[in-house]
């Protein structure tokens, strides 16, 4: 039996810059930020005692995005990122292969309190509230329900 399982690349991650954004204008004018995160997460051990670990990510953002994240972020912001994996390869000057996977991101969100920033694609007003439903006025509405 041969079974098709759909390819799923999705990655959502929440931690701390662990240094400033490195930002670049490259020659056709399209901006590219690279930062690097921490995130932590806690777990009991065998011995019955709570540790911590910490992951360390590289996380790639372009264009607009990168211009936010170069302007807003710095060393030590908390975010939430939203992206896929990518596979980068390239050769150093020694000629040697070096290769890593790193986070592209797609959407951005600051986490500190007094930010109120918000990047990506969608994110109109940088606000961090859902949208708010209108509340249908008066008890005329049951009565407009067509069945």
């Amino acid at each position: 039996m041969d079974i098709r399982m759909p390819s799923i690349n999705k990655v959502f991650l929440s931690g701390n810059l662990t240094a400033d954004p490195r930002t670049n204008i490259l020659e056709n004018g399209t901006h590219v930020a690279n930062f690097s995160m921490a995130s932590n997460q806690s777990y009991k051990g065998k011995d019955g005692e709570w540790h911590d670990k910490t992951c360390f990510v590289d996380v790639v953002t372009w264009r607009q995005l990168a211009e936010r994240v170069g302007s807003r972020l710095h060393k030590g912001s908390p975010v939430m990122i939203e992206g896929e994996l990518q596979f980068t390869q390239w050769s150093a000057q020694d000629g040697s292969k070096r290769s890593r996977v790193e986070i592209l991101a797609r959407s951005v969100q600051m986490l500190e309190k007094t930010g109120g920033f918000s990047a990506g694609p969608s994110q109109g007003s940088g606000s961090n509230e859902p949208p708010r439903r209108e509340e249908p006025q008066g008890s005329d509405y049951a009565d407009d329900i067509p069945f």
